[in-house]
């Protein structure tokens, strides 16, 4: 891995180990990006004092952010770091006006594409009345030189 190149956020070791990483949750109500889990971010920056508010009702200052790859299609830039803060948000906002993304919901699922190709780059499954976000499967084709008719 190159300096700035960021690391899928969880390896398939991960998943062999049974660890249960920490979900991402798709918010249509926040204004930020944000995590409590440094080792999430890649290509940190300092920021000037962004106040972020908590379920309790406080205030925290956020003083870094950095960038996040969800997937082999989906990063997320200017992800706050709030150590205080006790899960990992996706901003619907955020992710549309700083990508070429649209998002979708439906009662159970929402759906990330991209808005010039329409590719699913990514979704949300409603458990417990939130939408966590998953990777999209990805599909692979394959061109074959030399046939220029159907082979059966």
């Amino acid at each position: 891995m190159t300096k700035g190149e960021c690391s899928m956020l969880y390896s398939r070791t991960e998943y062999a180990q049974k660890k249960k990483p920490s979900p991402w949750i798709l918010d249509s109500g926040a204004s930020n990006h944000i995590t409590s889990d440094l080792q999430h971010l890649c290509n940190v920056t300092d920021v000037s004092g962004c106040p972020v508010g908590l379920l309790n009702g406080h205030t925290a200052i956020s003083t870094k952010e950095g960038k996040v790859k969800l997937s082999d299609n989906l990063n997320i830039e200017h992800v706050l770091y709030v150590p205080q803060f006790k899960c990992n948000l996706i901003s619907i906002s955020q992710l549309s006006y700083d990508s070429n993304y649209s998002v979708q919901f439906t009662d159970d699922l929402c759906a990330i594409e991209d808005r010039t190709s329409k590719m699913l780059i990514g979704s949300g499954e409603r458990r417990n009345e939130l939408y966590l976000f998953r990777e999209a499967p990805s599909n692979k084709v394959c061109k074959v030189e030399g046939m220029n008719e159907l082979e059966v």
